[in-house]
């Protein structure tokens, strides 16, 4: 049962919830839920147009999350409120009666935009996970959509909400004394600043610091696939929807160390705009700057967007200027989407210039939770001449003279029984060639070429398995040097198991690949214990040409308590000889505070060692 109530001010919110299952309400992470908890959804359609608007998170942890919602389901977590909300837990589920729990929420509306005077659409999602991995929810609407202000319930206000001038300023300073095998210590002073009026958003940073964040994993990769990391700094992650493209041009984790810079967005109805630029050094120590900037029109089925960037490094004398255009179109009554984008780059290096262009076309057929079909087909090439430093492809590694061409399709069964509930299964063809002879690969050199098929079966409550083969047929160099075509076969099952909060996963991949034969097991585990601790691990086996390759990573979650937290990462490479141990600790003194103290371990034998102790206050203004 659910209360709401407004004023001029705020939105109310009273929940009565009886629940008949287990009560989640732990977490060691901090300021994130996890995916074992129950949490309720309030979205807020605040226009009352079914196109943008707002989504509150929160679950029986205290823990909070939200976010903006524009084109009726996209997300974007670089919003943030002040918001309450408080539970309590009454009476816990026990021997088939249901429990009780209570909570009150306050959503200040004052800030927001762009406001209805007299109607709001207003959805509560009751969410939660199975213990299969699978979900679940409720809604007050029977035509609701996830996290989707697509079909919204109509409240009627019963007086206008009153508007205020948005304006938030927040500064971060801190400091970071540091050791290198006790080489002496060195202190360094850097800091965030955060400031947002309306629908605008400006972030500074200066010697960002990055000791505290989670480690890369150790991975491998077949093909010579580049392998994707993931952005963990604030400073960018928040942004990455505005930056991105169909050809990943602005792949952030290419700017690795970062000096100072500046990042400015700007979001309303109809336009997400974006611009940063940022000093750092590359892996020579060589001054570099990078400049971006992207506009991106959203209207009710199709969209607009544009990028420049602009990089130069003074060391190698070396910089570029790429744009681009793309565009993306939905059909209204069905799931059939449509996209473009062409891009052009002008590039020199002492002076010698060079030029060159990539086009991307694709389309796809929505994937829907409830069942029914799916496919994706397109097209990407990228001609000589093409360079941009920031651009990434996760297929093939290199910076042009490519193109690519992909069909796939399948179908998602789903049905209300207790064994086979969920059955997924899809096939594909893929093609990455070379295109013009470089003077390694010849001209229309297949990097690969294969088919797919692959299918997923949930079992039951506990087991979900996995299958996939693929026929890739690459292009290769005999011993003496004449062009073969290779015949790679490749297999793969795995099986996922979840008991109660514990998940296990186990799989084999195998098959002929360049006149080899690979073989990798891999198993892994996520682990929750005693309410306060986690645990994670995977291992990876690579037997190829004979050389036999261990992969290990391994993850600890400790809440120790209230305000104190503890997190260490070990990872392991037998055959790279690399070893990484990271430990952090994190206490919460007040109002906004952090100090850390900070161990970073590597190399063979763990032998180098870098000792960080760092201090930051958040001041809000």
């Amino acid at each position: 049962m659910v209360y709401i109530k407004q004023n001029k001010d705020a939105l109310f919110f009273a929940f009565d919830y009886y629940p008949m299952g287990k009560i989640i309400s732990k977490s060691v992470t901090r300021d994130r839920s996890t995916e074992d908890e129950n949490e309720f959804f309030i979205l807020l359609d605040m226009e009352n147009k079914n196109q943008n608007g707002y989504v509150f998170s929160f679950s029986f942890l205290n823990n909070q999350r939200d976010a903006a919602v524009y084109n009726q389901r996209n997300k974007s977590y670089e919003w943030d409120w002040i918001w309450e909300v408080k539970s309590t837990i009454i009476k816990e589920p026990e021997n088939g009666k249901p429990g009780h729990i209570q909570t009150e929420v306050m959503i200040p509306v004052g800030k927001m935009q762009n406001k209805n005077k007299k109607q709001i659409g207003i959805d509560l999602q009751l969410f939660s996970y199975k213990e299969d991995g699978n979900y679940y929810y409720y809604s007050i609407i029977p035509n609701s959509e996830l996290l989707s202000v697509k079909s919204m319930y109509k409240f009627d206000l019963t007086t206008p909400f009153e508007d205020k001038l948005n304006v938030d300023v927040s500064a971060i300073p801190f400091g970071v004394v540091q050791s290198f095998n006790d080489l002496g210590d060195t202190v360094r002073v850097g800091g965030d600043l955060n400031a947002s009026f309306e629908n605008h958003k400006l972030k500074g940073t200066l010697n960002p610091d990055e000791s505290t964040l989670e480690a890369d994993p150790f991975r491998f990769s077949l093909y010579s696939r580049p392998i994707f990391l993931q952005e963990k700094r604030p400073f960018f992650s928040k942004d990455l929807d505005i930056f991105r493209t169909p050809i990943n041009l602005f792949y952030t984790r290419a700017i690795d160390n970062i000096r100072y810079g500046f990042n400015y967005t700007y979001r309303s109805d109809l336009l997400k705009a974006g611009t940063a630029y940022v000093d750092d050094r590359d892996v020579d120590g060589n001054k570099r700057n990078f400049f971006v900037t992207r506009p991106n029109l959203n209207f009710k089925n199709f969209n607009l967007g544009g990028m420049y960037i602009h990089s130069k490094n003074e060391g190698t004398a070396y910089q570029e200027n790429i744009m681009s255009f793309d565009g993306f179109y939905r059909f209204p009554d069905n799931p059939l989407r449509f996209g473009a984008q062409f891009v052009n780059s002008w590039n020199s290096t002492n002076d010698n210039p060079e030029e060159g262009s990539a086009y991307n076309l694709y389309g796809f057929y929505q994937f829907n939770d409830a069942g029914g079909p799916f496919a994706d087909f397109g097209y990407n090439r990228v001609n000589k001449g093409f360079s941009a430093s920031t651009s990434f492809n996760n297929q093939i590694g290199l910076k042009d003279n490519f193109d690519e061409m992909y069909v796939s399709g399948g179908y998602h069964f789903v049905y209300d029984r207790k064994y086979f509930s969920d059955i997924n299964v899809s096939a594909g063809y893929y093609k990455g060639r070379v295109l013009h002879d470089d003077g390694y690969f010849t001209d229309n050199f297949n990097l690969q070429n294969r088919l797919t098929q692959s299918m997923n079966v949930k079992l039951s409550d506990i087991i979900r398995i996995n299958q996939y083969f693929e026929y890739n047929r690459p292009n290769d160099f005999d011993e003496n040097g004449n062009l073969i075509t290779r015949e790679n076969f490749a297999q793969e099952y795995s099986a996922n198991f979840y008991i109660g909060e514990t998940s296990l996963y186990a799989g084999y991949y195998f098959g002929p690949y360049f006149g080899d034969f690979i073989k990798n097991p891999y198993l892994g585990a996520d682990i929750f214990l005693f309410s306060r601790l986690s645990f994670g691990a995977s291992v990876n086996f690579v037997n190829l040409s004979d050389v036999k390759r261990t992969i290990i990573n391994t993850r600890i979650d400790w809440k120790v308590f209230d305000k104190f937290y503890v997190r260490s990462y070990y990872q392991n490479d037998t055959y790279t000889n690399n070893q990484l141990w990271n430990s952090i600790f994190q206490y919460e003194f007040f109002a906004g505070s952090n100090v850390y103290l900070v161990f970073n371990l590597n190399g063979e034998k763990l032998q180098n060692t870098r000792k960080y102790f760092k201090v930051g206050y958040e001041f809000a203004f």
